[in-house]
């Protein structure tokens, strides 16, 4: 049996969930706001501290959206962020978190207007289940939308960084992770049974450059590979602590170095349902 969440493998760490927390709709879901109707019903799965889900509200401000992890502190965390929305006088009351596998959402067949997932498909066991999935509960004529990274596009300069942050990127993750599923996107849909031209696919640039745009992916590395637990795809501890070292000194310089300069790619698609 395929595993639910093989992202937190270890079980929740909030070090990990930090780094997804910046995340909003424009940032991150910028291809989905143009088929965006005010009265829609939209599930995000895979949703883990809620900051998407919950900006979602500004853009379906009539409609019903919930977001779905199989993973109960996360789904706390989501709901906590809610909360915190709410006292700020932020209308978010359209918004509802829950547990949920992608491999066996509790919605009935055709159900919602549109389906989301960032970063998820990425890294399941099973990705070509988890997108037949998104596709049952979406209506006919509704939107399937899904984006993920391609780990190996990264490019960092000065190269001095390259080696040791391009290895962070690709070696933290979970065994199932596909280190090129943006590249893959497209393909795993069509072998999910979605129909080739209905597919609409795209591409985006995360870029990092600024002192302060460095500044904040370098802390938040650090927090991580710190704090999160996660084994690094090398030998034993003792390599494991050594190779730490090596990416906190790498990540620490490159936030000082004006230079510095990042970028990763990826892909993304909307799939229309067929009636």
């Amino acid at each position: 049996m395929v595993q639910d969440q093989s992202y937190y493998k270890n079980g929740f760490n909030k070090a990990i969930s930090d780094t997804h927390a910046s995340r909003t709709v424009s940032n991150s879901a910028g291809f989905v706001i143009p088929i965006l109707e005010p009265n829609h019903k939209l599930l995000d799965v895979g949703c883990g501290p809620g900051s998407i889900t919950l900006d979602f509200a500004n853009y379906v401000e009539g409609g019903e959206i919930i977001g779905v992890e199989p993973t109960e502190e996360l789904i706390d965390l989501a709901n906590e962020n809610k909360a915190k929305l709410a006292a700020q006088g932020k209308k978010v009351d359209n918004v509802k978190f829950q547990i949920g596998s992608i491999y066996q959402l509790p919605f009935e067949d055709n159900s919602f207007d549109v389906v989301y997932a960032h970063q998820v498909v990425i890294h399941l066991e099973d990705p070509i289940a988890g997108l037949k999935e998104l596709k049952r509960v979406t209506k006919p004529n509704g939107f399937v939308c899904v984006r993920d990274a391609d780990l190996e596009s990264t490019t960092i300069f000065p190269q001095k960084y390259e080696d040791t942050l391009r290895f962070w990127f690709t070696s933290k993750a979970a065994k199932s992770t596909d280190t090129r599923a943006g590249r893959s996107l497209k393909s795993k849909a069509i072998k999910a049974g979605y129909i080739s031209e209905n597919i609409k696919a795209s591409a985006w640039i995360w870029c990092v450059s600024d002192a302060a745009a460095r500044a904040f992916s370098a802390k938040g590395s650090i927090n991580r590979i710190q704090n999160s637990g996660e084994n690094l795809k090398v030998g034993d501890e003792e390599t494991n602590k050594k190779k730490k070292q090596e990416i906190i000194q790498a990540w620490t310089e490159f936030a000082d170095d004006e230079e510095g300069y990042f970028t990763m790619q990826g892909g993304e698609i909307v799939y229309q349902k067929e009636a």
